[in-house]
């Protein structure tokens, strides 16, 4: 069970720190993130975190997208701020396509690995506790 102070709630997404340490962001099934809704999770990450690094849990809604410059913030310095680690699950050939384009073009500078199950992914995050 998730405590709730531990959480914020965003219209696009839900920001946790789980009791492993873990960072998890699920985003909505739906939904376009752009360089603003980086933003807007930075900033709850700003209230949520003390001031290190974790490993990071992305858990993508079905139908999610994200804008060019929304993966460049993500890989700078105000994006990457709380990064240790990234793991990202997805579900589509879709999503996969742009987390492949994301390393080879964005080039985060984190260790960052994709997922389809959240168990695995979980799993390879502990590495960075």
């Amino acid at each position: 069970m998730v405590d709730k102070k531990h959480t914020i709630k965003l219209e696009h997404s839900e920001i946790t720190l789980r009791e492993d340490g873990i960072v998890q962001i699920q985003f909505c099934e739906s939904c376009d993130i752009k360089t603003k809704e980086c933003e807007e999770i930075t900033l709850a990450c700003d209230q949520l975190l003390e001031a290190k690094k974790y490993p990071i849990l992305h858990l993508s809604g079905k139908y999610v997208s994200i804008t060019k410059e929304a993966r460049e913030y993500s890989v700078s310095k105000r994006g990457q701020q709380y990064s240790a680690a990234e793991a990202f699950v997805f579900y589509s050939l879709a999503h996969k396509i742009v987390a492949n384009f994301y390393i080879k073009i964005n080039k985060p500078p984190v260790p960052t690995q994709f997922f389809t199950t959240k168990e695995a992914a979980i799993i390879w995050l502990q590495t960075f506790l």
